[in-house]
């Protein structure tokens, strides 16, 4: 079966990041979901990843409060 939308480079990038953070399958699955709505969130969790190595419930608490401010995340 063909992967219908292939993953951009950035949005690679933060999965092998979470991977490197040893995040669970369904949160990498989900957070990627989230984030390919806004390319603004993608570069700011990928920064925030990379200085901080959060753990996954820093990682949520960082993607919710994104989600909430960040207009292409509230359509």
């Amino acid at each position: 079966m063909q992967n219908r939308n292939p993953l951009s480079p950035k949005e690679l990038s933060l999965l092998d990041q979470m991977q490197r953070l040893r995040y669970s399958q369904g949160l990498i699955t989900t957070a990627l979901s989230i984030l390919r709505q806004s390319r603004e969130a993608q570069d700011e969790m990928l920064l925030y990843m990379y200085e901080k190595h959060p753990s996954e419930r820093k990682f949520v608490e960082r993607l919710a409060a994104i989600c909430a401010t960040d207009p292409n995340m509230q359509k």
